[in-house]
């Protein structure tokens, strides 16, 4: 059988090879930094190659790239029949609609292929499985017509109207826009531009997919750049004050000749200007790499040239799967459509742009190129020739640019700027470091005083003040000039409306039960701007109410095309809606819960929902409401559905206590002041038993916290438990009726009540959430009061607050605050957030003393405390030596019990310095690894992989504890040691 070596040997002969600007080879066509070696792989009797395929405009611009791996059999190919095979392909490719699938594996399964000519035959005659030999734009035609009705309902001559009226607003702009360009820059501006921004103003949502989704070109990103002046409320945005118009949009890697006219996803288009007396020779495009390359003559040439690949070649447009989008293809084919309808406009002002150029663009677009890309242009020719040091920040390239500058400079005294000019640019553009992340000002004076003077020598001096602000300001990348709009006056349009909408949508209740988002016509989830329509006024959008089951994954959905009048509305009252409507959603939800039953129950469509009593899924009541303008007036007018409107709130929360909680004040505060008492007369003796118990010193507002919840009435209590899901647990059961006098079952050491197989000695429990999420104070001295609380779940802890009752405070309020993506809550859990937090303030006065007490014994305050970061797994370690930053450690629970893993070669050496450094009196690393060995204890318990590291942990801890002074740690830990299986028992014998 044929080696690698082989393959590749013969395949190079033939690779690669183009054919009207497609060039087709190994993927090191694409990926030139490769080795065609690379993208051969023999497994057994397989062969896999990896092919690239690259796509030019005409002006060698690169339009697309394409990269896919084929396989063949092994056993079928002779080093006579592979060379046949490519050279047949190489002979059919011109011939072929240029398919990525073309170098068809297959025609070698058929022994009668033998020649190239067998091969070439074979390439070209159709496939068996396809027998429909018409190219794909014919194949889908008739498709392309229903998607044309769907896509352009009001027909051609509403779109043909649309281009005339915007051409006619822009074309009447043009002077205003252009006096400013001059007045700010110094450079004349083409109609062109007008033009082009006339053209993409006029498109549909339908008709902007295609350059949104392929080239990352939308409204929004044409907003960025010069281009944006032809916008009325655009061109009368104040400057941004201490901000030189100049730099609007400039990254410190484009050179002054760039004009940005607006932006994609991850690239810049701008107008060249060689000479500012004169208009631009062309558009040309910044990459991420800031490299630019020639685009067209205009911003308008590209996109046809690019829209026109695309449909004749559409194999491009390939998904994932293999298949060609058709959906995308006739989205590109909609684009061309309209662009081919702009082609008369722009050739009206072609002509009177061309007669104002110093060089046509034909001319100016083959001229020597510098390594940033497009090169520099003068009389005296352009810059080949003139050798440019390359990679300007390595230490063995210094030599060679300082003889360049001081050769650069003597030809500038001499008559020939083009040296300077070159070079200047080039070093200018070479002003990144690698990490992109700030300028390099190695070389940058030398390539302003070139710049400066080249520009001056060329009578272009509109260039020379354009770079001296480009330096003063060097560390601007791609910054807006000018002030926002101010979203309280700014008029709704498509793509604010598209833009806030895809902020906001999906809505899902927590537990994501029941879902509100954008679907097409067609059921298909998508884009904001595919599933939105703005005409006269009226904001139309798609969307779907879906309800998943949970059990057994499936769906029920309503969905409807929702008209929003949004005539004189603001930027800023859609987002309120849209930002009150997602919080208010979790009630619609509910309110339509029985609708969704009905629907599952019966087996029906959604037209079984007509005359059922259902209150309004997508809001409109709302938003008819003039009277509701904030979020919050939003958001309770849809919890309220048509009842009121949302705007009586506190009468809501008297009826809600008076239904939910019956109480007065002064019973309240009765029964506040009892609990608190109870509290304060039990606590001497619970702060004994935990000191006897665990040696640990309790501070006071853990008796506060348990006055707040016993002090909660019955509704109030299972509320909370309901919202939060936590109640008191661990030392706190102490407090209980009877809680001191309740019996340790024989054999159980106390220490150990409901601890878990990883937790750290230094957690004592207050609260749970079942037995995975707990609160635990933490004592990193076990003689001062704790410095504050920690969520802790197995390897994650999180610093919560100095007391529970500020962590209850910070959940509380974050209902109030109706947080989307904390707890996007219903009315009734708001109204209840409100009633707790009523009660915690009934404790407001008692516990900023008690907060005071606790304090004056503390060692180290919450603030200090929680600053220190985690140390990997673990809350970090805290000594008066300091904390255990930059320390070996390598992170809990399964790193220190893979044994394959190479850390466990490095654990010895890890281990031993931790001794010598507790030897030496420093037990902070011995503490630090020891707990992380502790915490990476396995659980559940395997047969197959036994614990390991666990004595060397106990050895460290114990060791780091006594040296600390923290014997009460040292005790706890041996006992943990001692017991390590237990998880979550109580240690009562009623628990």
């Amino acid at each position: 059988m044929l080696t690698a070596r082989q393959i590749e040997e013969i395949t190079l002969r033939f690779f690669p090879f183009e054919h009207d600007g497609d060039t087709f080879g190994f993927r090191d066509v694409i990926l030139q930094n490769t080795s065609p070696s690379d993208d051969i792989e023999i497994e057994g009797d397989t062969l896999t190659l990896t092919y690239g395929l690259l796509t030019r405009m005409p002006d060698g611009s690169i339009s697309g790239v394409c990269e896919f791996a084929r396989t063949y059999d092994l056993t079928k190919l002779s080093e006579e029949r592979w060379a046949a095979y490519l050279e047949g392909f190489r002979r059919a490719f011109p011939s072929l609609e240029h398919d990525p699938g073309v170098a068809r594996p297959e025609v070698l399964d058929d022994p009668a292929n033998v020649t190239a000519d067998d091969f070439e035959r074979a390439f070209l005659t159709p496939c068996p499985e396809d027998e429909d030999d018409r190219t794909f734009l014919e194949k889908t035609e008739e498709g392309y017509q229903a998607f044309l009705l769907r896509a352009r309902p009001k027909g051609k001559e509403d779109a043909r109207r649309r281009r005339a009226e915007a051409v006619e607003q822009c074309m009447a702009r043009h002077a205003e826009v252009a006096a400013r360009v001059e007045q700010t820059y110094g450079l004349l501006l083409p109609k062109h531009a007008a033009l082009t921004w006339a053209f993409f103003s006029s498109l549909s949502a339908r008709e902007w997919k295609a350059p949104r989704r392929l080239l990352g070109c939308s409204p929004y990103t044409l907003s960025s750049g010069v281009l944006n002046f032809y916008s009325e409320a655009s061109f009368r945005r104040p400057l941004e004050e201490g901000f030189d118009p100049r730099m609007h949009f400039v990254a410190p890697a484009f050179p002054p000749e760039a004009l940005t006219m607006f932006c994609g996803d991850f690239s810049a288009f701008a107008l060249f200007y060689d000479d500012p007396a004169y208009l631009p020779s062309g558009a040309v495009v910044y990459d991420m790499e800031d490299k630019s390359r020639w685009i067209g003559e205009t911003f308008f040439d590209f996109f046809r040239d690019w829209a026109r690949q695309l449909v004749t070649y559409p194999a491009l447009l390939r998904n994932d799967d293999g298949e060609i989008d058709e959906d995308m293809f006739f989205s590109v084919r909609l684009f061309l459509e309209a662009i081919e309808e702009f082609e008369e406009y722009m050739e009206q002002v072609r002509e009177e742009d061309r007669a104002r150029m110093r060089w046509p663009y034909s001319e100016r677009a083959q001229m020597a190129e510098l390594r940033s890309g497009v090169g520099i242009c003068t009389d005296q020719g352009d810059g080949a020739g003139f050798e440019i040091p390359s990679d300007i920040h390595a230490a063995e390239s210094q030599e060679a640019v300082a003889q360049a500058v001081a050769r650069a400079r003597q030809l500038l005294a001499e008559g020939d700027p083009r040296y300077a000019l070159a070079l200047g640019r080039e070093l200018h553009c070479a002003c990144g470091v690698p990490d992109r992340q700030n300028v390099s000002t190695l070389w940058q004076a030398e390539a302003l005083s070139l710049m400066v003077a080249a520009y001056e020598a060329l009578g272009r001096g509109a260039l020379a003040r354009k770079v001296e602000v480009h330096h003063a300001n060097r560390g601007i990348f791609m910054k807006d000039a000018y002030k926002d709009a101010d979203p309280a006056t700014e008029p709704l349009g498509f793509e604010f409306a598209a833009a806030i909408s895809g902020n906001y949508f999906p809505f899902l209740i927590r537990r994501g039960e029941y879902e509100l988002g954008f679907e097409t016509a067609d059921g298909q989830v998508a884009d904001p701007s595919d599933c939105i329509q703005l005409e006269d006024g009226i904001l139309t959008m798609n969307l779907a109410f879906t309800r998943k089951d949970p059990e057994d994954g499936s769906a029920t959905k309503i969905t409807s095309a929702v008209p929003y009048d949004v005539s004189d509305v603001s930027v800023q009252r859609f987002r309120a809606f849209l930002a009150g409507w997602q919080k208010g959603f979790p009630d619609v939800a509910r309110r339509w819960k029985p609708c969704i039953e009905r629907l599952r129950a019966n087996g029906a469509d959604q037209d079984f929902l007509e005359g059922m009593d259902i209150n309004d899924l997508w809001s409109t009541h709302a938003w008819a409401d003039e009277a509701n303008t904030s979020e919050e007036d939003f958001a309770w007018a849809i919890r309220d559905g048509l009842e009121n409107g949302g705007r009586n709130k506190e009468e809501q929360y008297r009826a809600y206590l008076e239904a939910e909680h019956p109480s007065d004040a002064e019973q309240d505060e009765r029964r506040w002041a009892a609990a608190l008492e109870t509290a304060l007369l039990r606590f001497p003796a619970v702060a004994a038993r935990v000191e006897k118990t665990y040696g640990f010193r309790l501070p006071k507002h853990v008796a506060l916290a348990w006055a707040y919840f016993s002090s909660l009435q019955e509704s109030e209590a299972r509320g909370f438990r309901e919202l939060f899901s936590v109640e008191p647990a661990g030392v706190m059961e102490l407090f209980e009726d009877g809680g001191l006098d309740r019996k340790v079952k024989e054999g159980f050491d106390e220490r150990l009540h409901r601890v878990q197989p990883c937790d750290a000695p230094e957690c004592l429990l207050v609260a749970a959430a079942g037995s995975d999420h707990r609160l635990a104070l933490i004592y990193d001295d076990p003689s001062c009061t704790p410095s504050g609380l920690m969520l802790v779940e197995n390897a994650f802890q999180v610093w919560r607050g100095e007391t529970l009752l500020d962590q209850i405070r910070a959940w509380v309020n974050g209902v109030l605050e109706d947080e989307v993506g904390a707890f996007h809550c219903r009315k009734e859990e708001m109204l209840l957030a409100r009633r707790l937090l009523e009660v915690l303030d009934g404790f407001a006065e008692h516990e900023a003393r008690i907060r005071r007490e606790d304090r004056a014994a503390m060692r180290w305050s919450y603030e200090e405390r929680s600053a220190v970061d985690h140390e990997v797994g673990l809350f970090g370690i805290w000594t008066d030596k300091g904390d255990s930053q930059g320390m070996e450690l390598e992170g809990a629970l399964t790193k220190y019990q893979d044994a394959a893993d190479e850390v466990q070669a490095k654990l010895p050496g890890w281990i031993a310095r931790a001794k010598r450094e507790l030897a030496d009196g420093d037990p902070r690393y011995a503490l630090a690894l020891g707990r992380e060995l502790h915490a990476s204890y396995p659980w559940p318990p395997q047969d197959e992989r036994p614990p390991l590291w666990q004595a060397e942990a106990l050895e460290l801890m114990v060791a780091g504890y006594e040296a600390l002074g923290r014997h009460a740690l040292a005790r706890r830990v041996e006992a943990h040691h001692a017991h390590r299986s237990l998880f979550n028992q109580s240690a009562f014998e009623d628990g």
